[in-house]
């Protein structure tokens, strides 16, 4: 399918690396020359010099035969104009970073299939994550049915240094190995692997039994009471009363004195005006057990030292929001529990779109180019009627778990496939397609 994606910043160059390692016919517009450039030698995919809401630069970008137009500019006005055009000229469907309240309600008229606001779902990610304090990945599958949760190994923990058979034997196969990512490498789960001390693994549950995963990895689950948010960023004052909602005690920190002072007039919250990396401010809010710092401003740096500033003032546990994947990584080697980003959260909600109709939602991770797709086996596939031990899964490929009449269940090697289960499945790029043709049909 072709994919015209029209803005190659951070959300725009991350979805062309993804869909170009699959094998999309992706094409890229880009309106700064030098930019532009750079992509054209960074991947292997056509790029336009122009802009995307010119029907001039659309045209040559090809997108009367784009199965998808993707508008991720930083302007959500110039973003629902090129999807107005692209529509126009001929495209299938269109998709808009759209954050303006106003634009988003003339947006469907003007030839917007999909709005996405992706502060919406670093919010929701951040309260998963305070609200199963511990691990640095967890993604809702089929209602919440499903979860699918994330973490690095501790040395004490039971997991370390057995076989996935073994544990899985002694726990009553109430999880599912996904994956584990060792030297930044992603292997898929199988019966044979041996965890070790460090690395971060992925496993499937029932949402009953996300205790019994996050004790599997040695992680100490400490109930949370105070949420501390650094910055006033938009997505941080979403984010602030989302968790106020939940009954968290919420307390912002903002340097800017006039933002600190809308922030507060419009969140009706707690606000403290002063530098979210500055010790002394830290230390006077007296974090302990108790307590989840959470950095959100709009610059890598700021939420780096934030952390790492709380750490060293006691905070037991932090999440930072990135930006930059370079960053990603450096936030977990200091120590940096959980991270959230923007770019990921878009282009969780855009892949949907990518994917096959049977595709209910995708998941993608920071630290693996794996997704995580749950899909409605067609009623003509060849998986059905066999059982999992009989599929030839591609190696880069786990069935994580499946729903059934509405009911969650882990699969085993006698699983049977039927039509319209839903399957949560863990696959790598190059065996997404083979999957979908599998499960889909």
């Amino acid at each position: 399918m072709r994919v015209v994606i029209i803005g190659a910043g951070h959300d725009g160059l991350y979805l062309a690396e993804r869909l170009t390692a699959e094998g999309q016919d992706v094409v890229v517009i880009e309106a700064d020359e030098a930019r532009a450039a750079s992509v054209q030698d960074r991947l292997d995919c056509l790029v336009v010099h122009g802009n995307g809401a010119s029907p001039a630069a659309l045209r040559k970008a090809g997108v009367e035969r784009a199965g998808l137009v993707l508008a991720v500019t930083d302007s959500d006005g110039a973003n629902v104009l090129a999807c107005h055009s692209a529509k126009q000229l001929g495209a299938r469907r269109t998709v808009a970073r759209v954050e303006d309240p106003d634009l988003r309600e003339v947006g469907p008229g003007l030839g917007v299939d999909l709005m996405i606001d992706a502060r919406l779902s670093v919010a929701k990610e951040v309260g998963s994550l305070v609200r199963y304090s511990g691990v640095s990945d967890l993604v809702e599958f089929a209602g919440g049915d499903l979860i699918l949760v994330g973490g690095r190994v501790r040395p004490d923990a039971a997991f370390a240094g057995k076989t996935v058979a073994a544990m899985r034997e002694s726990s009553r196969g109430r999880w599912v190995l996904a994956a584990t990512v060792r030297d930044g490498r992603l292997m898929a789960g199988r019966g044979s692997t041996e965890v070790e001390a460090g690395d971060h693994v992925l496993l499937m549950v029932r949402a009953a039994d996300v205790p019994l995963a996050v004790g599997l990895m040695g992680i100490t689950h400490r109930p949370v009471r105070r949420v501390v948010v650094l910055g006033g960023s938009k997505v941080a004052q979403i984010t602030a009363v989302q968790l106020a909602g939940e009954g968290y005690e919420v307390v912002i920190v903002e340097a800017d004195p006039e933002r600190a002072r809308a922030v507060s007039r419009s969140t009706d919250l707690m606000v403290i005006g002063g530098d979210p990396t500055e010790p002394e401010l830290l230390e006077r809010l007296e974090l302990g057990s108790g307590d989840v710092v959470v950095a959100l401003s709009g610059w890598d740096e700021v939420n780096l030292m934030g952390c790492l500033v709380a750490k060293a003032v006691g905070a037991p546990r932090t999440i930072a929001r990135f930006g930059r994947f370079a960053v990603a990584g450096l936030l977990k080697d200091v120590g940096i529990d959980a991270t959230v980003s923007s770019r990921v959260a878009a282009a969780n909600e855009i892949l949907r779109y990518v994917r096959r109709d049977r595709i209910l939602s995708v998941a993608t991770f920071k630290d693996t180019r794996a997704e995580a797709m749950e899909m409605l086996v067609g009623p003509a596939a060849p998986a059905v009627g066999r059982t999992l031990r009989d599929l030839d899964v591609p190696a880069g490929a786990v069935v994580g778990g499946f729903i059934r009449a509405g009911e969650a269940f882990l699969p085993a090697g006698d699983t049977v496939i039927e039509g319209e289960d839903h399957l949560v499945v863990l696959a790598l790029p190059d065996a997404i397609e083979a999957v979908e043709r599998m499960f889909v049909g």
